[in-house]
């Protein structure tokens, strides 16, 4: 994988990351991952993964902060 391919990937994911952070927790409580993947608006494969790894990572970060 070239650098310019990796770096665009990891902007990918901090978009997932920001997506997840846009709204309360509360609104993905309930959100398995065919939910999560339905929100990504990308359909190649790593792409979508790259993006729901950000906001499973980001939504697990805000789930643990208490308050």
């Amino acid at each position: 994988m070239s650098t310019a391919q990796s770096y665009r990937l990891s902007r990918i994911q901090a978009e997932g990351w920001n997506a997840a952070h846009a709204g309360p927790s509360s609104d993905f409580g309930d959100l398995d991952v065919a939910a999560i993947e339905a929100l990504s608006p990308y359909h190649a494969d790593q792409e979508k993964a790259r993006w729901v790894a950000g906001f499973r990572s980001a939504f697990k970060a805000q789930s643990a902060v208490p308050g």
